[in-house]
C-alpha cells in the first residue's frame, strides 16, 4: 500500500468514527435534581375594576424562571366560544425582577388591566423556565367575573 493511500484510508477511519459517535438518539436534557423545578403553590385573584389583582405563590427554585406570563382570554357573552379550548386574547409578561420572586421567597402581586373588555374571563399564569429540557409550571385556569 503507497502513503497515500494509507494516508486517504487512515483519513476516512477517522471521518467515520467521528460521524458514528455523533449519531444516535440524544434525549432532552434534564434537570440535576428535583430541587431545580418550580410550581404553582397558589394563585388568588381579586377584582378592582377596570384591571385584575393577581397573587402568586411559586415554590422550588426561583432562580430558574425566566419569566412570567399571564394570559387571558374573553369568556364572556361577547366571546367567540365560550366553551373552547384556552386560546389567549392578550398577554402580560413579567421578569421575576419586576414581580420581586427571589426577594419574596416565591411571592408576587401584581395587578393586570385588559384592554379587551369582557364580562367573564378565563385566565392561565406560566412560570417559563430558563433552560430548554426543564418543563414551565402552567396553573390551572380560572374564571374572573367582572363587576
Amino acid at each position: 500500500m503507497t502513503p497515500i493511500k494509507r494516508l486517504t484510508s487512515v483519513m476516512a477511519a477517522c471521518v467515520l468514527v467521528i460521524a458514528v459517535a455523533g449519531c444516535g438518539f440524544k434525549s432532552d436534557p434534564t434537570p440535576a435534581s428535583s430541587s431545580d423545578y418550580f410550581k404553582w403553590s397558589s394563585i388568588e385573584t381579586s377584582v378592582q375594576p377596570p384591571c385584575i389583582n393577581v397573587n402568586g405563590k411559586l415554590s422550588g427554585n426561583m432562580t430558574n424562571i425566566d419569566e412570567i406570563l399571564i394570559e387571558l382570554q374573553k369568556a364572556g357573552e361577547e366571546a367567540d366560544c365560550p366553551g373552547c379550548p384556552f386560546q389567549s386574547d392578550e398577554e402580560f409578561i413579567f421578569s421575576p425582577g419586576e414581580l420581586g420572586l427571589i426577594s419574596n421567597s416565591g411571592q408576587f402581586k401584581t395587578s393586570i388591566c385588559p384592554t379587551q373588555i369582557s364580562s367573564l374571563y378565563r385566565m392561565k399564569v406560566t412560570a417559563k423556565s430558563k433552560y430548554f429540557g426543564m418543563p414551565d409550571a402552567v396553573s390551572k385556569e380560572y374564571f374572573i367575573e367582572m363587576p
